[in-house]
Protein backbone atom coordinates (compact mmCIF):
# COMPACT_ATOMS: atom_id res chain seq x y z
CA UNK A 1 0.00 0.00 0.00
CA UNK A 2 3.20 2.49 1.01
CA UNK A 3 4.07 1.69 -2.64
CA UNK A 4 0.87 3.18 -4.29
CA UNK A 5 0.58 5.73 -1.89
CA UNK A 6 4.43 6.85 -3.37
CA UNK A 7 3.54 6.11 -7.04
CA UNK A 8 0.24 8.68 -6.54
CA UNK A 9 2.26 11.12 -4.90
CA UNK A 10 4.43 11.18 -7.90
CA UNK A 11 1.67 11.57 -10.18
CA UNK A 12 0.27 14.15 -8.09
CA UNK A 13 3.57 15.96 -8.06
CA UNK A 14 4.16 15.65 -12.37
CA UNK A 15 0.14 16.33 -12.72
CA UNK A 16 1.03 20.02 -10.17
CA UNK A 17 3.39 20.85 -12.53
CA UNK A 18 1.48 19.89 -16.26
CA UNK A 19 -1.47 22.00 -14.12
CA UNK A 20 0.69 25.05 -13.44
CA UNK A 21 2.23 24.91 -16.65
CA UNK A 22 -1.44 24.18 -18.35
CA UNK A 23 -2.12 27.60 -16.55
CA UNK A 24 0.97 29.68 -17.83
CA UNK A 25 0.49 28.82 -20.95
CA UNK A 26 -3.23 28.83 -21.66
CA UNK A 27 -4.79 25.30 -20.47
CA UNK A 28 -4.98 22.37 -22.95
CA UNK A 29 -7.40 20.26 -21.50
CA UNK A 30 -5.92 17.45 -23.75
CA UNK A 31 -2.45 17.75 -22.36
CA UNK A 32 -3.96 17.52 -18.65
CA UNK A 33 -5.96 14.61 -19.77
CA UNK A 34 -3.32 12.66 -20.81
CA UNK A 35 -1.27 12.97 -17.52
CA UNK A 36 -5.11 11.71 -15.73
CA UNK A 37 -4.91 8.80 -17.69
CA UNK A 38 -1.13 8.02 -17.43
CA UNK A 39 -1.68 6.21 -14.19
CA UNK A 40 0.02 3.05 -14.74
CA UNK A 41 -2.36 -0.46 -15.22
CA UNK A 42 -0.51 -1.91 -12.02
CA UNK A 43 -0.85 1.05 -10.17
CA UNK A 44 -5.17 1.03 -11.66
CA UNK A 45 -4.85 -2.53 -10.07
CA UNK A 46 -3.58 -2.17 -6.57
CA UNK A 47 -6.21 1.00 -6.23
CA UNK A 48 -8.59 -1.54 -7.47
CA UNK A 49 -7.51 -3.89 -5.19
CA UNK A 50 -7.60 -1.03 -2.37
CA UNK A 51 -11.07 -0.27 -2.80
CA UNK A 52 -12.68 -3.34 -3.05
CA UNK A 53 -10.82 -4.54 0.22
CA UNK A 54 -12.40 -0.88 1.72
CA UNK A 55 -15.56 -1.66 0.24
CA UNK A 56 -15.56 -5.48 1.89
CA UNK A 57 -14.89 -3.88 5.24
CA UNK A 58 -19.05 -2.41 4.83
CA UNK A 59 -20.64 -5.31 6.73
CA UNK A 60 -18.07 -5.47 9.66
CA UNK A 61 -18.68 -1.81 10.24
CA UNK A 62 -22.49 -2.45 9.99
CA UNK A 63 -21.67 -4.91 12.99
CA UNK A 64 -20.71 -1.95 15.01
CA UNK A 65 -23.79 0.24 14.89
CA UNK A 66 -22.93 2.16 11.77
CA UNK A 67 -24.84 1.59 8.25
CA UNK A 68 -23.17 2.59 4.98
CA UNK A 69 -25.84 4.76 3.34
CA UNK A 70 -23.29 5.38 0.08
CA UNK A 71 -19.21 4.85 -1.25
CA UNK A 72 -17.82 7.59 -3.21
CA UNK A 73 -14.84 6.48 -5.17
CA UNK A 74 -12.89 9.75 -6.54
CA UNK A 75 -10.62 8.31 -9.16
CA UNK A 76 -8.78 11.04 -9.87
CA UNK A 77 -5.32 12.13 -8.51
CA UNK A 78 -5.09 11.42 -5.84
CA UNK A 79 -7.73 8.37 -6.08
CA UNK A 80 -9.99 7.98 -2.25
CA UNK A 81 -12.96 6.67 -1.27
CA UNK A 82 -15.30 8.45 0.66
CA UNK A 83 -18.04 6.18 2.96
CA UNK A 84 -21.49 7.93 3.93
CA UNK A 85 -22.15 6.32 7.66
CA UNK A 86 -25.13 6.57 9.08
CA UNK A 87 -24.98 5.63 12.84
CA UNK A 88 -27.83 3.55 13.69
CA UNK A 89 -27.35 1.62 16.77
CA UNK A 90 -25.34 1.80 20.14
CA UNK A 91 -23.24 -1.28 21.00
CA UNK A 92 -21.02 -1.90 23.98
CA UNK A 93 -17.16 -1.88 24.44
CA UNK A 94 -16.91 -5.39 24.52
CA UNK A 95 -19.01 -6.55 21.56
CA UNK A 96 -16.77 -3.62 19.64
CA UNK A 97 -13.50 -5.41 20.93
CA UNK A 98 -15.36 -8.89 20.24
CA UNK A 99 -15.94 -7.78 16.55
CA UNK A 100 -12.73 -5.96 15.94
CA UNK A 101 -10.53 -9.23 17.25
CA UNK A 102 -12.53 -11.94 14.85
CA UNK A 103 -11.34 -9.52 12.09
CA UNK A 104 -7.93 -8.79 13.28
CA UNK A 105 -6.43 -8.83 9.82
CA UNK A 106 -8.32 -6.18 8.33
CA UNK A 107 -5.66 -3.60 8.95
CA UNK A 108 -8.41 -0.73 7.78
CA UNK A 109 -11.03 -1.42 9.91
CA UNK A 110 -9.61 -0.44 13.19
CA UNK A 111 -8.80 2.58 12.14
CA UNK A 112 -11.92 3.29 10.62
CA UNK A 113 -13.78 2.40 13.57
CA UNK A 114 -11.74 4.65 15.71
CA UNK A 115 -12.42 7.52 13.24
CA UNK A 116 -16.21 6.71 13.26
CA UNK A 117 -16.45 6.66 17.14
CA UNK A 118 -14.14 9.83 17.35
CA UNK A 119 -16.53 11.32 15.15
CA UNK A 120 -20.01 9.97 17.41
CA UNK A 121 -18.38 11.38 20.53
CA UNK A 122 -17.75 14.64 19.03
CA UNK A 123 -21.38 15.33 17.90
CA UNK A 124 -22.57 13.70 21.24
CA UNK A 125 -20.66 17.27 22.71
CA UNK A 126 -22.50 19.89 20.30
CA UNK A 127 -25.23 21.38 21.14
CA UNK A 128 -27.58 20.86 18.23
CA UNK A 129 -30.51 23.22 18.72
CA UNK A 130 -33.10 22.78 15.39
CA UNK A 131 -30.87 20.33 13.88
CA UNK A 132 -30.07 16.33 14.77
CA UNK A 133 -26.98 14.56 13.66
CA UNK A 134 -27.46 12.84 10.20
CA UNK A 135 -23.98 11.30 8.53
CA UNK A 136 -20.32 11.08 9.24
CA UNK A 137 -18.63 10.85 6.14
CA UNK A 138 -14.74 9.10 6.33
CA UNK A 139 -12.61 9.81 3.02
CA UNK A 140 -9.59 7.50 3.29
CA UNK A 141 -6.92 8.33 0.63
CA UNK A 142 -3.88 10.07 0.33
CA UNK A 143 -5.30 12.99 2.64
CA UNK A 144 -7.72 11.02 5.09
CA UNK A 145 -10.54 13.38 6.64
CA UNK A 146 -14.36 12.91 8.75
CA UNK A 147 -16.68 15.12 8.45
CA UNK A 148 -20.35 15.22 10.59
CA UNK A 149 -23.25 16.34 8.45
CA UNK A 150 -26.05 18.22 11.07
CA UNK A 151 -29.16 18.76 9.38
CA UNK A 152 -32.49 20.80 10.32
CA UNK A 153 -34.88 19.00 12.16
CA UNK A 154 -38.01 18.35 10.71
CA UNK A 155 -40.81 20.80 11.80
CA UNK A 156 -44.32 18.54 12.51
CA UNK A 157 -46.95 20.00 10.59
CA UNK A 158 -49.76 21.97 12.47
CA UNK A 159 -53.27 21.63 12.19
CA UNK A 160 -54.78 23.08 9.29
CA UNK A 161 -57.13 25.66 11.44
CA UNK A 162 -60.20 27.14 9.46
Amino acid sequence: MKDLFNKVSEKVSETKGSVMDAVEKGISLDALSEKFSGMTDAAREKSAAFTNDLISLSPIIEEIGFKTNGITINMGLPPDVTFHFEKFKDIDTVRKDEILAQHKDKLMLTTIVKALLSADSFQNKLKLGSFHFNTIDLCIGLTPGVSVQLVPKKIEALPATI
